[in-house]
């Protein structure tokens, strides 16, 4: 009887699932790139990434702009923060989850969106620069935020969110910050979850 309680005990904490192996590459094995390697895999030691991580492929390039295709490719812009390197990492790999699981809704996701948001400043720092995928990055954002509140908790997520606002992709974020409800009513009407 005391085998079976433990086994009941120990069997779901065994089972959990683990961040899968990160196939990272390096672009010019410089020491950057070498410690942002070393950063992402304890991220994934440390947290079970395995519900956001659609692509294990991945590049780190100190010379390139974040993007998630072809490749995922990340560069050293937050290695010295881990909540922020995080969030980088769930970003690219969200933009990874439409293009598998909801590619066939974006044109009809896009509309909606800029029926519920119009007139988002799309140029940078408010923007990515074009219209179309600017208005995809709120919900690639509202992804993002989740699986932070997830994976970090809500106080951090949120912080990660306030700060990213300030800095890039300014509209986007402030978009999604100040019309979370909306946002999340909208992932719900089209079934968009991790």
């Amino acid at each position: 009887m005391k085998l079976l309680l433990l086994a009941i005990l120990i069997v779901p904490v065994l089972a959990r699932a683990q961040t899968p192996k990160l196939d990272i590459t390096l672009q010019h094995i410089s020491s950057g790139e070498q410690e942002q390697r070393a950063l992402l895999d304890r991220l994934a030691r440390q947290y079970d990434l395995s519900k956001y991580t659609i692509t294990q492929k991945i590049v780190i390039n100190e010379q390139a702009i974040n993007h998630a295709t072809p490749v995922l490719t990340l560069n050293l812009r937050f290695v010295a923060n881990d909540d922020r390197a995080l969030s980088l990492y769930i970003h690219e790999q969200a933009h990874w989850l439409l293009i598998k699981n909801y590619r066939p809704q974006t044109r009809e996701m896009l509309a909606e969106l800029q029926r519920l948001f119009p007139n988002i400043d799309a140029s940078p720092p408010n923007g990515d620069g074009n219209v179309g995928t600017s208005y995809i990055h709120l919900v690639v954002i509202m992804l993002e935020w989740q699986a932070l509140e997830d994976l970090i908790g809500v106080a951090r997520a949120k912080a990660v969110m306030e700060f990213k606002r300030s800095v890039r992709y300014k509209a986007l974020f402030g978009t999604v910050i100040d019309q979370r409800k909306q946002m999340e009513d909208f992932l719900k009407r089209y079934g968009v979850k991790w």
